[in-house]
């Protein structure tokens, strides 16, 4: 069944983001807040950083700032909220 899927996917031309198998990050500055949508698990969760692996173990998003918090943790998305200063993806292998 998997294989029919991904040729009717192929043969359609079907963005994977709108599959829900990518990872997207939206950045809402004025409410202070970040969502991440198909991460791959949260890594590290402090106050002052926030660590969430994304895309099939190749890369981890790096959330740094102050107060942050975890407002939404579902299988499929995450909402971190703060005083956010930096975020950056961060390659490994």
């Amino acid at each position: 069944m998997q294989r029919v899927w991904q040729k009717i996917q192929k043969s359609l031309e079907l963005p994977a983001e709108l599959l829900g198998r990518e990872p997207k990050v939206a950045f809402y500055p004025l409410q202070k807040k970040i969502i991440i949508e198909n991460p791959i698990r949260l890594l590290i969760y402090e106050k002052e950083k926030v660590v969430v692996e994304i895309v099939k173990a190749k890369a981890r998003l790096v959330i740094t700032g102050k107060n942050l918090q975890l407002n939404l943790l579902l299988p499929d998305s995450l909402e971190i909220y703060g005083d956010l200063s930096q975020f950056e993806v961060e390659s490994h292998g």
